[in-house]
């Protein structure tokens, strides 16, 4: 099942104040809104469901990166957050 399928299928509208909303579930994280946006990212407001606790969660465009052949840099960022990361 390709990713953009199994990210529709997450979707879920919801009802609040009469207003359709649609509500993107990702994994165990419901996303919400923008919070920034850079050249070949956006970082979303992400709430876990189980305990509640606010996220940021970087999403980024994949045809960007093999296009500006900036892999190699979002390895280095995520090596350099998993070092940043508390327990």
């Amino acid at each position: 099942m390709s990713s953009t399928r199994r990210t529709e299928e997450q979707v879920e509208k919801k009802n609040n104040n009469n207003n359709n909303e649609r509500i993107l579930r990702l994994g165990n994280y419901e996303l919400g809104r923008t919070l920034g946006q850079g050249n070949f990212a956006k970082v979303k407001l992400a709430k876990h469901l189980h305990s509640s606790l606010p996220f940021a969660v970087k999403i980024l465009d994949k045809s960007n990166l093999i296009q500006l052949k900036i892999a190699d840099q979002i390895k280095r960022e995520i090596s350099t957050l998993k070092l940043l990361k508390t327990s």
